[in-house]
């Protein structure tokens, strides 16, 4: 009986960080679009490591239940089973704010909560709840900002007077801080309004010099249809920005979102594989094999 990495290619990686054996996964997708995931062979396993990434492009609600399916299969194979998500959705779904909507967050949580011993993600959207809020195992929620100031602190020139951090919105505020513990520059959150019947984005009035001649680096946890980043990006142009550089944990951009950021060049995107995209250079596995070895 031994320990496996169970998984994709991000999972792979992490077995052989571990040094654990790795099990694959296959594939199956059936033509009325149910799903098959299926795993390579059936080993007696000790304690299992269940890592999946969302994959470009797919549906996260496949996603999700691709995750379901492995974590009941494992629970008949495995005395234990750790299972990290390194994009948990839904946790916008973290409160209900009008009568009727479900409490999406705490509903995914408590079916992973039947299947998994301990969960990890990375970079959760803990706005108004917490990971420990929603599960009834024990979560661990990996903040990797400062691996993004790490990074950038490399690759940037050493003027950092000619830099500042900006949050697009006040629920960006502590990624900004975390971000600027290990890369220490002035930063500015902005103050964000959003019109609820037409969804148009303003924000409240800027110093006129404040971007002038600046590296803007814009942190937030996740993009996905660009619409505020892009807004933001607009914004610090007006005013000067020499350049914008968008640092992120979590990216899901489709074409369109990056036709409108590209009109904001030069720019750079700067995040994570946490899920699978294309302008990743920061890679999770180190960070994931850390935080394992701490649990075990």
């Amino acid at each position: 009986m031994r320990n496996y990495v169970v998984g994709d290619n991000l999972a792979k990686k992490l077995a052989l960080s571990l040094k654990w054996p790795y099990l694959a996964v296959q594939e199956r997708v059936f033509l009325d679009g149910e799903l098959q995931p299926k795993l390579a062979f059936e080993p007696k396993i000790k304690k299992a490591i269940l890592l999946y990434q969302k994959k470009t492009g797919e549906n996260i609600n496949s996603y999700l239940v691709k995750y379901l399916f492995l974590a009941r299969k494992l629970q008949d194979l495995s005395k234990e089973i750790i299972g990290i998500m390194p994009y948990f959705p839904y946790m916008r779904q973290d409160s209900i704010f009008r009568e009727g909507e479900p409490l999406s967050s705490l509903y995914i949580a408590e079916l992973l909560s039947k299947y998994l011993d301990v969960f990890i993600t990375v970079g959760a959207h803990e706005h108004r709840k917490h990971l420990y809020d929603l599960f009834k195992i024990p979560s661990y929620n990996v903040v990797p900002y400062g691996v993004l100031g790490d990074y950038l602190k490399k690759v940037l020139p050493n003027d950092t007077k000619k830099m500042i951090v900006v949050g697009p919105d006040q629920e960006a505020a502590n990624y900004v801080k975390a971000f600027c513990s290990t890369f220490p520059l002035p930063y500015i959150v902005l103050q964000k309004q959003r019109h609820i019947k037409t969804g148009k984005i303003k924000f409240a009035a800027l110093p006129n010099t404040l971007f002038q001649d600046k590296i803007a680096i814009i942190v937030d946890d996740i993009v996905s249809s660009g619409g505020t980043i892009s807004e933001v990006g607009k914004l610090i142009k007006r005013q000067g920005a020499s350049k914008i550089i968008f640092a992120f944990i979590h990216t899901i951009l489709g074409d369109q979102s990056v036709r409108s950021l590209q009109k904001l060049k030069p720019f750079k995107i700067i995040t994570t594989n946490t899920i699978e995209n294309s302008f990743y250079s920061i890679e999770i596995t180190k960070l994931l094999t850390k935080t394992v070895k701490e649990l075990i």
